[in-house]
Formats: structure tokens, C-alpha cells, sequence
């Protein structure tokens, strides 16, 4: 029996695509532009697996950005897997949607590495350390770009046999979990489980499934690896590789590395207390510079992190602040802390105007029906739940509308209709209008 075996598995790279949305200001601080793409990750990725001493690299699909993309990604690739196979590291890959043609053609010119399951073959691969299995990785790849059956059937009617019953049978695979019709290799939870298998490490989902990965330690690890660096300001949180260590002969366990070197992440600041507009600025760098010491704290920091801001509360300056946000004065804002540099990505107006809703409702003129509603809404009871349906009703319509249907591919979306996400916003807007409503219909107003 050998323990300790370890395994680096990386979800979704896109080699050719560069990380939308960052600022030429942040070159300006001395940040080589290599270093915050799809390659600067796989290359700190590379780095702690060599430094790990792991004994496999696996990449769950979608190595490269697509066909045409297949030449930028020659360079990194081809350094990566050098650098791995020099270590004597094994290199396991299957292919996903997007390199569905691209990772074959590099398996061909680049050699180096394993592709598993290609034009939709299920195979396995024995990970080894000193000739001796430790580990089996079982793959499908992507034989064509749409996938509309699932793989896994032709898995479960047809199993292979396994390397060794005494090492853990981990399954690589690019799919879509748990989406009914869906174009992109649809699986369910439930065929997954099915297989035995001890593990299934899932590429397709940019968000990384921190508790089906990590969480319970009775259950058999399960879930999206993530991208390995966010792409652009929608993929927020820690993103980078997943490190698998395999003890006890099938025991897993598995810890996220948030190696990405650069970060999304949207924050909560409260305008509560502020008498004049210009002292968001103050507070917007006070923000950055505690987000990056927290950051610190739970991991390697991040070469840069993009901050989305999020302005909450209530101030007498409100609409000062919301007029200099659509003027995009503090778009250039940022700065260095502590080697890591933090830009303003986007700020977004949250805030409500201070408004006595319990006097104004008092009334018997629409603002008061407004406020009247309002302070249903702040409750949680059935009155505010029947408001809640009402708009849901009104708006799923608008977003299954086909126009919207390439949200599908972001892969970091959550759940727009969702009880909290519909107060919030049916709050925010509702405050909004009642504060236009009162001020068109006050004498005193210019």
C-alpha cells in the first residue's frame, strides 16, 4: 500500500483567452500582462504541483479557449507538461465543449500527455508511483461540440474493469450536472453515483463546488473543479486548482488552492454615517485594503484583485453619490497593498434614500401606497411573500426569453429569483421611485 499519493486536478483553463475587464491603469503599477491570464495561472499551477510533488496533473476539459486559440496555447502548454513529465508527473486530460478539436491536434503535435476518452470512448488510465497504481482516472472527451445524451449511460450499461480494487476509481469528465435537455453532456447526480465510483471531478462550471469537493467526509467527493483563474468580473471568489491526496488505500481527501493570480471579488460597503460624497473614495480604498489582508489570511494572495463594490445604506449625500458613480468618477481608483494590486471593477448603487416610509405611508396619494407596499416587503410574512410571487410571475417570463439565453454559458450565475434576490431588488428600485415621486410632487423642489 502506498499513502499519501497526490494528484493536482485542474477544472477549466481557456489557454487563448485573455481575463476581460482589467484597467490599463493596473500595467501601469509594474504587472506584466502575462501575468493575469489563463497561462500566468497554469503556470503557478505547474509550480505547486512540482513543488507538491505530486504524482498526476489532471485537466477536467476546456485547456484551450478553441480551435483557433490552439496555436497561443502551444507556448504555455507545451511548458507546462515539459516541465510536469520532467518530474517524473503524469498528465491526464480529457477534452471539453470548447477544445473539442483543439486538445486532440495538441496531444498529436505536443505529446506529453494522456488524452482520455477521445471521440467519446470511455478509457482509464492507471496513475502510478514507483510502476505501483495509486490511483485510477477513468475520462470521456468530447467528440463533437454538442453533446445533447448523457455519457455516463454508456458507462454504467457498459462499465470498464478496474486497474486494482485496492486504489480509488476517480472519474474525469466535462459535463453539465443536474440540467434537464441541456447541450453540453448533461449528467445526473444520481447516474454519477451509480458508477461506485470513489470520486468524479467535473470541468464545464466555472464556479468550483467548494462543498461537494471538500465538504462532508463521509460522502464521495463530487463536483466542478471551477476555472482556474476568473475570466472576467462574473467569476468572483477563490479560484485555482484542487490537490488530491489518496490515504489508506481509497480514502480521499481534497483541499482548493486558490492560486488564480487574479481575483474577482464584490464587496458590501455601507455609506451608512457618510456626510459627503467625497469621502467614498476614503472608504472605498479602506475596503480594498481590508479585503486583501483578509484574502491573506485564507490563502496565497493574489497578484490582483478586480473589486466589485457594492454601495449599501442609507446617506444624505445619496444622490450626490449616485451621480458621481454614473460620471464614473472613481473609476480609476486603486491602489498596492501589501504586493497585491486592487482596482475598482465596478461600483453598483445599492443604496436607498432616507425616507420615513411609516410617515409617508400615511397618506392617501400614490407615494403612500408605495411606502405602504415597501414596508410589507421589509417584513417576512405572507403578505410580503404574495408581493414576491406576484413579481416573479411578471419577470420569469422576461428572463427565459431567448434573447437572454447566452447568460447559460456564464458559469458563475446565481439565482435571480430567488426570495432575497427579488426583496432586494423590488426594495432598492421601489425606495428609488418613491424618492422621484416625492420630489416631483414637492413645490419647493427646483
Amino acid at each position: 500500500m502506498v499513502d499519501q499519493a497526490a494528484i493536482l486536478a485542474i477544472g477549466d483553463v481557456h489557454l487563448g483567452k485573455r481575463c476581460s475587464g482589467v484597467p490599463d491603469l493596473v500595467w501601469s503599477w509594474g504587472i506584466d500582462r502575462g501575468e493575469l491570464t489563463p497561462a500566468g495561472a497554469l503556470e503557478r499551477a505547474t509550480d505547486f504541483a512540482i513543488e507538491q510533488k505530486v504524482d498526476a496533473v489532471l485537466f477536467a476539459g476546456d485547456v484551450v479557449e478553441s480551435t483557433n486559440a490552439r496555436f497561443e496555447a502551444i507556448p504555455p502548454l507545451e511548458d507546462c507538461v515539459g516541465r510536469l513529465r520532467r518530474e517524473g508527473i503524469q498528465v491526464i486530460a480529457v477534452a471539453g465543449n470548447h477544445d473539442v478539436e483543439a486538445l486532440p491536434r495538441l496531444e498529436r503535435l505536443l505529446g506529453g500527455f494522456t488524452l482520455l476518452g477521445a471521440a467519446g470512448i470511455w478509457e482509464s488510465k492507471a496513475v502510478t508511483r514507483n510502476k505501483v497504481p495509486v490511483a485510477e482516472i477513468v475520462g470521456w472527451s468530447f467528440g463533437e461540440r454538442f453533446v445533447r445524451q448523457s455519457p455516463v449511460t454508456e458507462l454504467l450499461l457498459n462499465p470498464l474493469e478496474a486497474v486494482s480494487t485496492s486504489v480509488p476509481r476517480i472519474g474525469l469528465l466535462h459535463a453539465d450536472l443536474n440540467v434537464s435537455g441541456g447541450s453540453y453532456a448533461p449528467v445526473r447526480q444520481v447516474e454519477l453515483d451509480d458508477t461506485g465510483y470513489d470520486a468524479w471531478l467535473l470541468g464545464h462550471i466555472h464556479k468550483p463546488s467548494i462543498e461537494g469537493l471538500s465538504g462532508r467526509e463521509s460522502s464521495r467527493p463530487s463536483g466542478y473543479l471551477g476555472s482556474l483563474v476568473g475570466l472576467d468580473s462574473s467569476e468572483t471568489g477563490p479560484h485555482g486548482p484542487w490537490i488530491l491526496r489518496v490515504h489508506d488505500g481509497r480514502k480521499l481527501d481534497l483541499q482548493h488552492i486558490p492560486l488564480a493570480p487574479l481575483r474577482w471579488e464584490q464587496v458590501s460597503i455601507s455609506v451608512e454615517g457618510l456626510e459627503h460624497a467625497d469621502d467614498v473614495a476614503d472608504r472605498l480604498l479602506s475596503e480594498a485594503t481590508e479585503l486583501v489582508r483578509r484574502i491573506g489570511r485564507e490563502g496565497p494572495a493574489p497578484r490582483a484583485i478586480g473589486m466589485i463594490a457594492r454601495l449599501t445604506g442609507s446617506s444624505p449625500c445619496h444622490e450626490d453619490i449616485s451621480r458621481r458613480i454614473d460620471a464614473g468618477e472613481w473609476k480609476d481608483l486603486g491602489r498596492v497593498i501589501d504586493g497585491t494590486a486592487v482596482f475598482l471593477s465596478k461600483i453598483v448603487a445599492a443604496m436607498t434614500p432616507q425616507l420615513d416610509l411609516a410617515e409617508i405611508a400615511k397618506g392617501d396619494d400614490p407615494a403612500a401606497l408605495m411606502a405602504r407596499r415597501l414596508i410589507v416587503l421589509q417584513q417576512d410574512n405572507d403578505q410580503s411573500r404574495v408581493l414576491l410571487a406576484e413579481a416573479r410571475a411578471a419577470l420569469i417570463g422576461i428572463a427565459r426569453d431567448e434573447r437572454w439565453s447566452v447568460v447559460d454559458e456564464h458559469r458563475s450565475t446565481g439565482a435571480p429569483h430567488s426570495d432575497q434576490a427579488l426583496r432586494d431588488v423590488l426594495l432598492r428600485s421601489g425606495m428609488t421611485a418613491l424618492n422621484a415621486m416625492l420630489l416631483q410632487s414637492d413645490p419647493g423642489d427646483p
